[in-house]
């Protein structure tokens, strides 16, 4: 990536600590960086954490949004107006009080994906990619034995995919789903008429849904602004694609175990955010 100019930090004056010299952040531009990170980690929270710290938390969101920019150094950095950015590889994404579309788009345009909507970028900085074979002769070599590695995506279950690699003594599992915002509200808007007790409400919406398509027939039946709630919410554009989980044990029972861990991961990620969107979608339906 092009490396751009980094964000120029104020010069102390006579008498005036480097501390107190540093960019008065806002309240606002917290709220909106940890509405961001919640679309990986609901319970996230922003609170007295420093821009390390949320740097990480930028990282560990990006294991789960699957962009496929596992490759890319993710920081979080504040801004002379009071503001916070989103940098990939110290070049600037955009401001954390960008539209969601807006960021979600410039991430877009960094990756590179194959026809299964699956990242081609390498994680690991070099070395050869290995194509995982069945059975647990040519995994436990890797494992056990050999050096830093990574694999090439594999089929797995539950329509999912998997890779795998080694860093030092870090290894690690991924699988993916890749699954666009359009498609999950579309699930949750059939889940929220699949759940409405009112027969005639639910034939009529059916009804609808067969005419002009099931999103519609919901937003009908919902008060005005909550089409324009969701286009403003992050759960839209920044879905969980992927999960990710990390061991230090080399042996092919704990490898297992971690893509026991990495698929339990996605499935319960991927149906929370459904429920999520259900419940943005349904409340005032239920209670017509």
């Amino acid at each position: 990536m092009t490396q751009r100019a980094k964000t120029r930090q104020p010069t102390p004056v006579a008498g005036q600590s480097a501390e107190s010299a540093r960019p008065t952040e806002s309240a606002a531009p917290r709220r909106a960086l940890e509405a961001l990170l919640r679309t990986a980690t609901p319970e996230f929270s922003a609170e007295d954490l420093g821009t390390a710290e949320l740097s990480t938390a930028l990282t560990r969101a990006h294991d789960a949004w699957g962009f496929g920019l596992r490759h890319v150094h993710h920081e979080i950095r504040a801004e002379e107006d009071g503001g916070m950015a989103l940098y990939a590889d110290r070049s600037r994404v955009g401001g954390v009080q960008d539209s969601p579309e807006d960021l979600a788009l410039a991430y877009g345009s960094m990756q590179a994906l194959d026809e299964r909507g699956l990242s081609s970028w390498a994680v690991l900085p070099e070395g050869h990619r290995v194509q995982l074979e069945g059975g647990s002769r040519q995994p436990r070599v890797l494992i056990e034995d050999a050096r830093d590695f990574e694999s090439h995506w594999a089929a797995h279950s539950g329509g999912m995919h998997l890779r795998t690699g080694r860093l030092g003594e870090d290894l690690w599992v991924e699988v993916a789903r890749p699954t666009s915002g359009r498609d999950l509200v579309q699930d949750a808007a059939w889940e929220v008429v699949e759940r409405i007790k009112d027969r005639a409400l639910r034939r009529n919406l059916q009804k609808q849904a067969e005419e002009r398509g099931i999103l519609s027939a919901v937003l009908s039946a919902r008060s005005g602004g909550i089409e324009a709630a969701m286009r403003k919410s992050p759960g839209l554009y920044f879905t969980v694609n992927a999960a990710v989980a990390h061991g230090t044990e080399r042996t092919l029972d704990a490898w297992r175990t971690l893509q026991k861990e990495a698929t339990q991961a996605l499935e319960a990620a991927q149906a929370a955010q459904v429920d999520r969107l259900v419940a943005m979608l349904g409340g005032a339906v239920r209670n017509r």
